[in-house]
C-alpha cells in the first residue's frame, strides 16, 4: 500500500513499531532514522555499503543490513520508508508491495514525522538552506531549547546532521527539488531566495515560482512565514500567504511595502546594521574572516552579532535564522549568542587544510552560479595570494541551462581547474560536457585549465599553489575528495 501526502496523515503506528529505511545510510534518510528512533520506533534498513554513518546508526541500535534483500522484510516490518534513488525492482520494495506493507516516499515520511511536532521551521530557499538549518539549531540549542534537527549538512560540535532532541521544537531543510517541501505544513516557514534552479524538474521558472508560492499557502494563519527583503521573487511570494509576515534585510533598514493575503503588513523586520569584516588575525591565509553588525528589529538595536563565516550572504541567512528564532519565542540574547557561536557547517566555506607549501584548502558545496560568485567572493576577501577554484559541475542539465551563468560566476578566480560533470541522478546524454565547457571559457578569456583525473588535479596544486594561495574545491559531488590528495 503505497502512502500518499493524505493516507500518510491517517497512518497511526504503535510506540515500538518497525520502520524500515531502504538506503538508510544516506544523509537524509539516516537523519530521519535517529530521529524515528527517538520518537519511539524500533528502526531497521539496508544500504549498499557500510560507512561511518552505518556504524553509528548500529551502535543506537539500529540494524542496518548491507545488502538489498527481499529476506530483510517480513511481516514484522510496520512501514517501509524509501527514496526516489532506489531502482524499481529493488527487491526489499517489491517485497513489501507482496507483503501489503505501507511504503511511503521519504519525502512525504518528512513531512509525516513534522507533524510529530508542535512547532516545526522548515527553511526553503535556492542557497543556504543548510547554513540557516545550522545556525538555527545552533541558536535553539544555545537556549536550552532541546531542539529536533534535519540538517543537510554535518553541524560541528555535534558532528553530526540530525539532532534528536525532546521538546515541540523541530528544524528542518526544506528542498524544493520534486516540490518535496510541500509535503511540510511547518508553523514557521522560511523562503531564503528564489531563482532559477532544478529546471530538470520544473521545466520553467513560473513553474518553480507556483511551487514556492503553494509552500507559503501552507503556513497556518497563526503560524509566520520569514521572507528575505533583498530576493524580489521570494517576497512576492508573502502576499499569497495567510500567515504572519517577518522581514528581514542586509539591505533595506525598514521592512518593504508587503501584505499577506490578508492585507496585514510584516509584523517584524530584522535588519544587519552597518556590518563590517573582520578577522580574527592570525597568518597571511587566516580564514576565520567574518562579520560585525548591530542586530535590529524594527530599528531598536538588539546588540552586536559576531559573526564567524564570511560573506555577506551569511550575515544574511544569520538574520533569517534571528527571525525565525524569534517567531517561535527565542529570547534576543540568547539568538545574540547562538549566532556568535556558530562556526558553519560542513562543506560551506569549510577550511579543511592545507597544501605543503601553505596554500588554504577551502571546501565548499556550492554548485549554482550565485553559489559560486559569493564563494569565490568570499575567497577574494581572504587571500593575499591567488583564488584558485577547482569546479566539478553537477548534473547535465544544470551544466547546460547556467554554462555562460558559470563563466561569469567564475571569472574573478585567478585561476580555474575544470573536471568531468558529477551526473548524480542523470545518464549522459551527450547533452554537454566539460570540454564544452572548457571551450565556452576560454572563448570567454578565462584562466581555465580542463582536468579529468582527481590525481593530476591534485599533482598540479600540489605543484602551483603558493604559501599565500586559496584552493577552492567548488561542487556538490565527489570534488572534496581532492582535499585529502593535497592537505598535509
Amino acid at each position: 500500500m503505497e502512502l500518499n501526502d493524505k493516507t500518510v496523515r491517517e497512518l497511526s503506528l504503535r510506540p515500538g513499531a518497525l520502520i524500515y529505511f531502504i538506503g538508510i545510510g544516506g544523509s537524509s534518510m539516516s537523519g530521519l532514522a535517529e530521529i524515528s528512533l527517538n520518537r519511539g520506533y524500533r528502526v531497521a534498513g539496508s544500504d549498499i555499503s557500510a560507512s561511518a554513518v552505518s556504524s553509528k546508526l548500529e551502535s543506537l541500535g539500529i540494524t542496518v543490513h548491507i545488502g538489498h534483500d527481499a529476506a530483510n522484510i517480513d511481516s514484522s516490518v510496520d512501514l517501509v520508508v524509501y527514496t526516489v534513488a532506489i531502482a524499481c525492482d529493488n527487491p526489499e520494495y517489491l517485497k513489501a508491495k507482496e507483503l501489503d506493507i505501507p511504503t511511503v516516499e521519504r519525502g512525504i515520511y518528512l513531512g509525516w514525522i513534522s507533524d510529530h511536532f508542535e512547532k516545526t521551521v522548515a527553511v526553503s530557499g535556492v542557497h543556504g538552506k543548510t547554513t540557516t538549518t545550522s545556525m538555527l539549531s545552533n541558536i535553539l540549542l544555545n537556549a536550552g531549547m532541546d531542539p529536533s534537527a534535519h540538517i543537510g549538512g554535518v553541524l560541528p560540535g555535534i558532528e553530526s546532521s540530525v539532532i534528536t532532541g525532546g521538546s515541540k521544537y523541530f528544524v528542518t531543510e526544506a528542498c524544493e527539488y520534486h516540490e518535496n517541501f510541500l509535503h511540510i505544513r511547518p508553523f514557521t516557514g522560511i523562503i531564503l531566495n528564489l531563482e532559477p534552479e532544478h529546471l530538470d524538474y520544473f521545466k520553467t521558472f513560473a513553474n518553480m515560482k507556483k511551487a514556492f508560492i503553494s509552500f507559503a499557502k501552507g503556513i497556518p494563519g497563526d503560524g509566520y512565514l520569514v521572507v528575505c527583503a533583498d530576493s524580489c521573487c521570494a517576497l512576492r511570494c508573502a502576499a499569497y500567504s495567510n500567515a504572519n509576515i517577518i522581514t528581514y534585510s542586509v539591505k533595506r533598514e525598514k521592512a518593504p511595502c508587503v501584505k499577506n493575503a490578508l492585507g496585514k503588513k510584516p509584523v517584524a523586520h530584522f535588519y544587519a546594521k552597518n556590518p563590517v569584516i573582520r578577522s580574527s588575525g592570525g597568518g597571511k591565509c587566516d580564514i576565520k574572516t567574518g562579520y560585525s553588525y548591530t542586530l535590529t528589529r524594527d530599528g531598536v538595536e538588539l546588540g552586536t552579532a559576531e559573526l564567524s563565516i564570511p560573506g555577506l550572504y551569511n550575515v544574511s541567512d544569520s538574520l533569517a535564522s534571528a527571525a525565525a528564532a524569534y517567531s517561535i519565542g527565542c529570547p534576543d540574547d540568547m539568538i545574540l549568542s547562538g549566532i556568535c557561536s556558530f562556526t558553519g557547517a560542513k562543506r560551506r566555506f569549510e577550511v579543511v587544510g592545507h597544501t605543503g607549501s601553505g596554500a588554504a584548502v577551502i571546501s565548499d558545496y556550492a554548485h549554482h552560479p550565485s553559489e559560486i560568485k559569493v564563494t569565490i567572493d568570499a575567497a577574494k576577501q581572504n587571500a593575499v595570494g591567488e583564488v584558485i577554484a577547482v569546479f566539478q559541475p553537477h548534473t547535465y542539465t544544470r551544466a547546460n541551462r547556467f554554462k555562460r551563468a558559470f563563466s561569469k560566476a567564475l571569472a574573478s578566480a585567478d585561476k580555474i581547474i575544470l573536471t568531468d560533470i558529477y551526473a548524480a541522478r542523470e545518464k549522459d546524454t551527450g547533452l554537454i560536457s566539460s570540454k564544452d565547457l572548457e571551450k565556452l571559457f576560454l572563448r570567454k578569456k578565462l584562466p581555465v585549465e580542463l582536468i579529468s583525473d582527481f590525481g593530476d588535479i591534485a599533482n598540479e596544486i600540489k605543484n602551483t599553489a603558493k604559501e599565500d594561495d586559496i584552493v577552492l574545491l567548488l561542487g556538490a559531488g565527489t570534488v572534496n575528495k581532492i582535499a585529502d590528495m593535497i592537505c598535509e
